[in-house]
């Protein structure tokens, strides 16, 4: 009976133990956001590790690649197949892969630096292209958002869609029920692309909606 209440005890103590409790960000003090969030936009983060390309890595500070590409993850995976920073490839300070599957299930290996967005592969987890195709290895993106606009029209509709659907949620004064990035609230896409064309779909996310008055068109 002693050694049942001593394991009670334990169980109850550990469990005190493992309680989350937000955890205050020794630099500025604020909370961190709940499980499911993040604390910063993709947009943002490329934005700050672009301007580290070709500077001194000792200068890049907290600078950290390995935030754009969970960012991607997070804000991406409405739009692919699937996507995942690649478990078998390198990862460092200054490199980073990431597995990319499209909505048209064609497989990318792409290379994150602080010069940008790459495609290496175009398959999972390899860092060795065609050399038949250079162009198509060779070219850097800013963010990840244009290297999605050029290689799937499937991102491209759905990404048009939560938009229009957002912009509408906005106009109607609903700012609480407009989809969050990284999550998509319309119905499925079908992945036959093809029929679907676009007016003024813009190259990045746009970082404050209420100001963006681009016109979308959908014809499908």
């Amino acid at each position: 009976m002693r050694a049942r209440m001593s394991s009670i005890s334990l169980f109850a103590d550990n469990a005190k133990m493992l309680k989350t409790e937000p955890i205050p960000c020794l630099r500025c003090g604020n909370i961190g956001s709940p499980s499911g969030s993040l604390p910063f936009s993709l947009h943002k983060v490329s934005s700050i590790n672009r301007s580290f390309a070709g500077t001194n890595p000792g200068s890049r500070g907290d600078s950290s690649l390995e935030l754009e590409a969970i960012a991607a993850v997070h804000e991406l995976s409405f739009a692919v197949q699937s996507i995942s920073v690649s478990e078998m490839l390198p990862r460092t300070p200054d490199l980073i892969f990431v597995n990319l599957t499209t909505i048209e299930e064609q497989p990318f290996c792409l290379e994150l630096t602080h010069k940008g967005w790459r495609i290496t592969s175009l398959r999972l987890d390899c860092m060795v292209g065609d050399f038949t195709r250079l162009e198509l290895f060779t070219k850097y993106y800013d963010s990840l958002f244009s290297l999605m606009d050029t290689i799937s029209p499937g991102y491209r509709a759905r990404f048009g869609e939560k938009l229009a659907l957002r912009l509408k949620m906005l106009e109607n004064g609903d700012e609480s029920g407009a989809a969050p990035c990284g999550s998509y609230a319309s119905l499925p896409l079908s992945r036959d692309s093809s029929q679907c064309s676009f007016v003024s779909l813009p190259d990045v996310t746009p970082t404050n909606p209420a100001k963006f008055n681009a016109k979308i068109t959908l014809k499908c």
